[in-house]
């Protein structure tokens, strides 16, 4: 049986802390609920009550309203875990701290650390959050792992910014990503958003990387989204910076230079009578003449 030592005197510290000791607690567990290899003792009186999804299998026209055992199936350990754990005590994510350790009370066994949820930090394990909080449709939820798949691309990018390159666990985790945003309907529709800002964010630079070439031609939704996102005016400038090579010449003296002080984008330049626009350069000397 959980202890009650120094129960908090605000009724909602008190009812957190007793969602705390109730969660992963064989003490008057009358369910279970199992992803994968991990299985939690639940109370009933606790998710039906907070969750339409839990309320729906232990009390709906199912096996589980009498066998009281519920696998769900296509789900993250981790993230359902996370779920879990908020329907108990009602904190999300981001409020973990190191004192949330999913462990049994009785037994002393720890199941699931905070630790290996915070591993939703990843951008797969975001995205899982993110499809988790769908699958049982708990709004808070879905608002918060959105944000949480904006803060893992966000690391990626600050990671990467000098090599813009992405290692093969990135670049698995991108697709992993995109693959699940346009392909799983519209519930996960919403993702491509952070998506399409990660990329932007990059200069569209991974377009050189003949892997993630490779691996758009996977999804065909994908590049033809890329291909609109690539074409809008607004990223014009991006995309010659990224597509062509650094100009060869000042465009003010006409004398070759391997660096330039400027680059910026014309439009009709005599130059080039066939392309919308070019990239061109002024050169240091040119640049510091013009102050």
């Amino acid at each position: 049986m959980p202890g009650y030592d120094s129960i908090p005197k605000e009724p909602w510290g008190m009812m957190q802390r007793a969602g705390k000791e109730m969660f992963n607690n064989e003490f008057l567990s009358d369910a279970k609920v199992t992803v994968d290899d991990t299985t939690w003792p639940v109370h009933k009186s606790i998710l039906c009550p907070r969750s339409e999804y839990f309320r729906k299998a232990f009390t709906g026209p199912f096996s589980e309203a009498t066998t009281n055992q519920l696998t769900i199936e296509g789900q993250d350990a981790a993230a359902v875990g996370l779920v879990l754990y908020y329907l108990y005590t009602g904190i999300g994510r981001s409020h973990l701290t190191g004192s949330d350790t999913f462990q049994s009370c009785d037994a002393n066994e720890v199941l699931m650390t905070v630790e290996d949820c915070l591993e939703i930090s990843s951008i797969r394990g975001a995205v899982d959050f993110f499809v988790a909080a769908d699958y049982f449709d708990i709004e808070h939820l879905k608002k918060e792992s959105l944000d949480c798949v904006d803060e893992a691309l966000e690391a990626v990018y600050e990671l990467n910014r000098d090599r813009a390159l992405l290692d093969d666990y990135e670049m698995d985790a991108l697709f992993y990503t995109a693959r699940l945003a346009y392909t799983s309907g519209p519930n996960l529709e919403i993702i491509r958003e952070p998506i399409m800002r990660f990329i932007m964010g990059t200069d569209f630079l991974l377009i050189k990387d003949d892997c993630f070439m490779r691996e758009l031609n996977n999804i065909p939704e994908f590049s033809l989204a890329l291909m609109r996102l690539m074409a809008s005016p607004e990223n014009e400038t991006k995309m010659l910076t990224c597509c062509r090579s650094m100009p060869k010449r000042c465009i003010e003296c006409g004398l070759d230079r391997n660096s330039f002080a400027e680059t910026s984008l014309i439009a009709h330049p005599e130059h080039y009578p066939r392309v919308r626009s070019a990239l061109v350069g002024i050169c240091d000397g040119c640049f510091n003449s013009q102050q």
